[in-house]
């Protein structure tokens, strides 16, 4: 009777260890905060994405479990991607990419990690972008744009968030489509800091992704020009789409959490889980479109798959605009 009674006691306290809150998941992880760095700058596009999902992962891991946001800016990504390529496996560590951490080895000189640094967990959005001008320019839409470059060429600037990112190669889409040719302005601190400089008139325009710059048209700081979707965002409905106006400009760019290569199998697949489900649940799909984010849920394998197919869509751009790489 003993021997039974104490066999299930041990079995009852390795239930709790293994199986405690609700949800399926072992407790031994996590066992402190869960960090996910983010390579660009507080209030850009990426940095919104990972806050909102941070505050949804936390619903389905164990009670009082701690997910937490760090910006890690500088060198227009590249300083937090290396954070990001080398974190201890250990499932504590995560990061928040876009595809350009993936292509940066092709276009940057100096870095030292490739797409085999990320382990892809799950794509929670992807996201066109947004062209916008500063007021002062006085023009209204695109057409007038391209002729005021037309009579300028070479001078009208664009403000990238970061350099030979997404925005970086809407830009060459656009100048290609449109046949104009902006003057490069990146900004190393991301996407916000690029639309600032537009809001306060010291760049002309500035490709933003929809959730950077929705904020700022709605408050009629800047002038959308156009939007890089197939069909208009019914948040910024105004906005036309480069397509519609005869100018063959489809654009968007992904969203990923990461975990780095080693991390335990068992860690990895409960953090799908949980992505899963975070990305899945109508408050984080409700917030993320109210931020301008396009909500999508690809986790695992899917996930993987997709972004491998999209770098191979990178790596055809690099080549037909002759990339090579630069400071």
């Amino acid at each position: 009777m003993k021997r039974w009674v104490l066999g299930f006691v041990v079995f009852f306290c390795s239930s709790l260890i293994l199986f405690a809150g609700g949800t399926g998941e072992k407790v031994s992880y996590p066992q402190k905060p869960i960090e996910i760095v983010v390579p660009y700058g507080a209030g850009g596009g990426q940095d919104v994405f990972t806050r909102i999902t941070a505050k949804y992962m936390v619903k389905y891991l164990p009670p009082n479990s701690k997910v937490v946001v760090n910006n890690v800016t500088g060198g227009g990504g590249v300083v937090g991607a290396t954070a990001i390529a080398t974190q201890k496996p250990d499932g504590y560590q995560l990061g928040s990419i876009v595809p350009f951490q993936l292509t940066d080895q092709f276009i940057v000189k100096g870095v030292t990690y490739t797409e085999k640094n990320f382990v892809i967990l799950g794509v929670g959005s992807s996201d066109a972008h947004f062209l916008v001008a500063k007021l002062p320019l006085g023009v209204k839409t695109m057409q007038d744009l391209i002729a005021l470059m037309k009579s300028k060429p070479g001078e009208i600037t664009m403000a990238l968030g970061g350099s030979w990112n997404s925005h970086d190669f809407f830009r060459m889409k656009l100048e290609k489509a449109a046949g104009i040719q902006f003057k490069r302005l990146p900004v190393a601190q991301g996407g916000a800091a690029a639309l600032a400089l537009v809001v306060g008139g010291n760049a002309d325009t500035s490709s933003q992704s929809i959730s950077e710059a929705l904020a700022a048209i709605e408050a009629k700081q800047v002038v959308p020009l156009g939007v890089s979707q197939e069909e208009r965002t019914p948040l910024a409905p105004n906005v036309p789409t480069f397509k519609e106006m005869g100018i063959n400009c489809v654009h968007a760019q992904w969203r990923a959490i990461t975990c780095p290569p080693g991390t335990p199998q068992e860690i990895q697949d409960t953090l799908i889980k949980v992505l899963d489900r975070t990305f899945s649940d109508p408050g984080w799909i409700e917030e993320s479109k109210k931020a301008g984010l396009n909500p999508i849920n690809l986790t695992g394998q899917k996930a993987r798959e997709y972004v491998a197919a999209d770098f191979e869509v990178y790596k055809s751009l690099i080549k037909e605009f002759n990339l090579k790489p630069m400071d």
